[in-house]
């Protein structure tokens, strides 16, 4: 029985050894690939930390180390599988928005007030360009017609002048279709009475632009979407009345015109309060059914159309507009996702000098869309286009088909403009309320002394302490989604960046080491000295004897001396020896 157990044991230790047997066997003259591959499998089990492997090769049983790799190998493809699935999710959802809500107002800039009447043929210039069209035959009719039918280049339908007269009035003027309709507007100066700033006063002409829209020429207040509209209409210094048309003699000191604007806090007496002088009387062309006029309200950096906020105001009336504010805000490792996962554009990211801005690229393409077919850009287009032919009277029909055609589309022609959204951007919220003035015996510096039957009052604040904002940044970092898949790694193998290291280690050793072997051999495999030269007697002429003779004998020692195996090894000795 002693026997039989040491035998046992024996058995027992050669079977754990058999993996040993790969590294340690020095007399097999010759490793195939399979069992190279063998003992670095043996050798990298038996001596890494991740969990489990050691049992494949040092179990007693068979049966236990088959269940063992089996649970190695399970093991490995859950792993797989869940750090394949973080990779999916990190992929598809690169980004967390974050909400917050106590942001102070005083970081919010204050939006862009555009203000525009709707008459858009101002009774006085129109009478003066009646007049020099009637010196070259045009009759009263034909200039009313004339300048009822200039609205319709905002809002297009059915004119009721016939093309050819149309065109012969601008030919008589020798105006462009813009300068026509900035020669024909109420003029800031005019519509502006009064203007308070933080409760305080300010010349209304000085703070106030004049500004492009979807209503046409407008007048802007902190309208930064063009920094240069005060010289951009340089060509026309004086209207028709002898009163400066644009904003003048800008400084730093005037809210508005350089900077964007802050405001300290909330409430009626910190923000913008203007009186209004609608002049219903002087209304020639309106774009709507009603005197008043229409107050736009959008990020300074927008051209006023598409997601604009507007409020009418009428003669007579107090109109209070409290602001709320939205803000976007993305950090800047957003910036290397690419574009097509994170669907957005940072500053820069686009060409030309001007500020990207989601909504004016909504608006520029819906405008080539419905004007672009027709050959013509409005008037009022966002950009100057001096390649393009600006739009008349006698484009208005293609217009209005084009308009309907777009109507009969499946798709919407917004989802083909390709315009991707802002990864930072600001929107406003507005709550109007508007009621009419009475003289019931109130006096303030914006209303003092102004006929409040004719005059309008608008009053834009904020009316929240605090703003809005959805804060987006990257769901995981390259750190964090580092740290996430050594945590999936430590949990299913218990391994750990060491583990990777043991593997690279024992891989590089072993290729050293079968290397190092191979030459050990090939040198054991060398004959001796006395069998790779031959001596011959110095005094002994060579020339004497047959040296091609003594060369094939040579080479026939020495092929029946060397082995197969030592011949390719040793022909670098052959060729001394030939040599010499």
């Amino acid at each position: 029985m002693a026997f039989r157990g040491s035998h046992g044991r024996k058995l027992v230790e050669n079977g754990i050894k058999k993996c040993r047997y790969y590294r340690h066997d020095k007399q097999r003259s010759h490793l195939s690939y399979s069992q190279t591959i063998k003992r670095f499998i043996c050798d990298y089990c038996e001596n890494t930390g991740l969990h489990g492997f050691r049992y494949i090769v040092t179990s007693k049983r068979m049966f236990d180390k088959v269940i063992w790799f089996m649970i190695c190998m399970s093991a490995i493809a859950f792993c797989l599988m869940l750090m394949l699935r973080l990779w999916q999710y990190f992929s598809n959802n690169p980004t967390v928005t974050i909400i917050d809500t106590s942001n102070p107002i005083k970081e919010l800039p204050f939006p862009g007030i555009t203000i525009c009447n709707n008459n858009k043929v101002y009774k006085p210039h129109a009478d003066k360009i009646a007049q020099k069209l009637q010196m070259y035959g045009f009759d009263n009719d034909m200039s009313n017609k004339l300048f009822s039918s200039l609205m319709k280049l905002i809002r297009p339908d059915k004119i009721e002048i016939d093309n050819a007269t149309a065109t012969w009035a601008l030919d008589i003027l020798g105006y462009t279709v813009e300068r026509l309709m900035l020669e024909l507007m109420h003029p800031c100066n005019l519509l502006l009475v009064r203007c308070s700033w933080l409760g305080q006063l300010y010349d209304c002409n000085k703070i106030f632009k004049t500004v492009k829209s979807n209503e046409g020429f407008c007048c802007g207040f902190n309208y930064h979407f063009i920094d240069d509209d005060n010289v951009k209409y340089s060509w026309l210094n004086i209207t028709m009345d002898g009163n400066s048309l644009g904003a003048s003699n800008s400084s730093d000191l005037l809210p508005g015109v350089e900077d964007i604007l802050q405001v300290p806090g909330t409430g009626r007496d910190v923000g913008l309060a203007v009186a209004l002088n609608i002049d219903a009387d002087n209304y020639k062309s309106s774009v709507r059914q009603f005197v008043g006029a229409t107050i736009l309200i959008h990020d300074p950096f927008d051209y006023p159309d598409v997601g604009a906020q507007s409020a009418t105001l009428q003669p007579g009336h107090v109109m209070t507009m409290t602001l709320a504010g939205t803000k976007i805000e993305s950090s800047k490792d957003i910036q290397n996702i690419p574009l097509l996962k994170r669907m957005c554009l940072f500053d820069g990211e686009t060409p030309g000098e001007r500020r990207y801005s989601y909504q004016t690229c909504i608006s520029e393409c819906i405008q080539q869309k419905i004007y672009g077919s027709c050959g013509c850009l409005p008037f009022f287009f966002p950009d100057n286009h001096p390649q393009e032919r600006t739009c008349y009277l006698t484009d208005v029909d293609c217009i209005l088909a084009r308009r309907r055609s777009l109507s009969q589309e499946q798709l919407s022609h917004i989802d083909d403009c390709n315009c991707l959204p802002q990864c930072s951007d600001k929107s406003y919220e507005v709550v109007s309320e508007s009621v009419p003035m009475g003289n019931v015996g109130y006096d303030s510096e914006i209303t003092r002394g102004l006929n409040v039957k004719n005059t309008s009052f608008m009053y834009a604040y904020f009316r929240d302490g605090t703003y809005l904002e959805y804060r987006k940044q990257t769901i995981l970092g390259w750190d964090s989604l580092l740290a996430s898949f050594g945590g999936i790694f430590g949990l299913c193998l218990g391994g750990s960046v060491i583990s990777l290291v043991e593997f690279v280690y024992y891989l590089i050793s072993d290729i050293i080491t079968v290397r190092n072997r191979r030459r050990e051999k090939l040198d054991e495999n060398l004959p001796p000295a006395s069998k790779l030269f031959i001596s011959m007697p110095s005094s002994i002429d060579l020339k004497k004897y047959n040296v091609s003779n003594l060369n094939k004998r040579v080479l026939l020692e020495w092929d029946q001396q060397l082995s197969h195996r030592s011949r390719k090894s040793s022909s670098d000795f052959r060729h001394i020896m030939y040599n010499e």
